[in-house]
């Protein structure tokens, strides 16, 4: 059996085009990789294995989950509603915006000249798009239930930059067994959760809303030529 690092559709030409889809983990690849998280420390592998998991069965944008608070839970409907904007307070409260969103607003300010550094700060932080504001269930695995719950109940919210976010994503992958730490990435996992989800037979406006997409073709490269749902509806097809 061929190891994660030595795929060969990992690597191609370099001038081929890519999409975030061609990085996704398969169901083995993400499993080593959780794995790699639990054998972490305690403190470092809980945390490590609810990055895992939030990214790569809930498929939250790395900015997202930076910015998680236990605010957004709605632990009734088991629902992270994220919302379009709200305030970045950074490491501690009072700090102002955290890095991630200073590299964002200096862009921002940079390429729009009717926009200050300040106001684009006070823009932070902010979703994506306003598609990407949107309520994401987490009720249907129970594992993801299990990790949201621990975290909270260990950590008062994600008080973290996304560099740390992707620390411990890499961290996670030197601890796994046959994986390659620089293959694997905060937005990989989200193609993982996307390829996941679509393989199971959600729908194009399920997938949509669930993933924050604004444009259909977005889903359409995870619903096309997906032949786990292809294998699933056979089964079902051609049953008894």
């Amino acid at each position: 059996m061929s190891t994660y690092a030595n795929r060969p559709h990992k690597r191609g030409p370099t001038n081929e085009i890519r999409h975030s889809k061609d990085d996704a983990l398969d169901e083995r690849e993400f499993e080593l990789l959780l794995e790699g998280a639990t054998r972490m420390d305690d403190y470092y592998g809980d945390q490590a294995s609810f990055v895992v998991l939030v990214l790569g069965r809930l498929g939250l944008r790395r900015g997202e989950l930076c910015h998680l608070r236990e605010s957004w839970i709605d632990w009734r409907q088991e629902m992270i509603q994220i919302p379009y904007h709200e305030p970045c307070h950074g490491e501690r409260q009072g700090d102002g915006p955290c890095g991630y969103c200073r590299q964002l607003a200096e862009q921002r300010a940079e390429y729009n000249d009717d926009v200050t550094m300040d106001q684009a700060l006070a823009e932070r932080w902010q979703a994506k798009t306003p598609a990407a504001s949107r309520d994401v269930y987490f009720g249907f695995d129970s594992r993801v239930k299990l990790y949201v719950e621990r975290f909270f109940d260990r950590f008062d919210g994600w008080e973290w930059s996304s560099t740390a976010i992707n620390r411990r994503v890499k961290k996670a992958a030197e601890h796994a067994k046959d994986m390659d730490r620089d293959d694997v990435r905060p937005h990989s996992l989200r193609a993982t959760a996307a390829t996941y989800h679509a393989g199971r037979g959600l729908e194009m406006h399920a997938l949509m809303q669930h993933f924050g997409w604004a444009q259909a073709s977005t889903a359409e490269v995870y619903l096309a030529r997906n032949s786990h749902s292809t294998a699933r509806q056979l089964d079902a097809v051609h049953q008894g």
